[in-house]
C-alpha cells in the first residue's frame, strides 16, 4: 500500500469512529470497537463545595434586591437634583423665547390688521370734524 491509501484508510477509520460523517447506521463490529474508547462513564453524583446551595442564593438574591433598590433609589434622587437644577433655567429660557414670539406676532398682526382700521376710524373722524374756520366764520385762532 502507498502512503495515500494508508492515510485514507486512517482517516476512514476516524470517521467511523466519530460517526458524525457517516449517514448510515453502525455496524455491529463497529458498535464493538466502541466499547474500547476508554470514555469515562459518570455514575455518582459529584457536589462542588464551592457551588451555592438554594439556601445561598436566596441570601444572594436578597443581597442582590437590596443593591439594586438602593442604587435606584440614589439614581433617582440625582435625576430629581439634576431637574431642580435644570428645569428652571430650561422653562425660563423656553418662556423667553415664547414671550419674544409672541411679542413679534401681535406687532405683526396689529401693524397688518389693526392700524389700517385705527386709520380709516381716524379719516372718518377727520372727515367729519368741521374745522374753525367752518365754526365761526373767522380766522383761525
Amino acid at each position: 500500500m502507498s502512503g495515500d491509501d494508508v492515510l485514507l484508510g486512517k482517516a476512514d477509520q476516524l470517521m467511523r469512529r466519530q460517526r458524525s460523517f457517516v449517514a448510515s447506521p453502525k455496524s455491529p463490529a463497529v458498535l464493538a470497537t466502541d466499547d474500547q474508547d476508554d470514555l469515562p462513564l459518570l455514575t455518582e453524583v459529584v457536589s462542588d463545595p464551592m457551588l451555592p446551595t438554594a439556601q445561598d442564593e436566596g441570601a444572594l438574591r436578597l443581597r442582590l434586591e437590596q443593591s439594586l433598590a438602593e442604587r435606584r433609589a440614589a439614581m433617582m434622587g440625582e435625576f430629581e437634583r439634576w431637574l431642580d437644577e435644570q428645569l428652571p433655567q430650561a422653562v425660563a429660557s423656553a418662556m423667553d423665547g415664547i414671550t419674544d414670539r409672541l411679542v413679534a406676532l401681535i406687532i405683526r398682526r396689529a401693524r397688518a390688521e389693526l392700524l389700517p382700521r385705527l386709520v380709516a376710524i381716524a379719516a372718518e373722524a377727520e372727515a367729519t370734524t368741521p374745522t374753525r374756520a367752518e365754526e365761526g366764520g373767522g380766522q383761525p385762532v
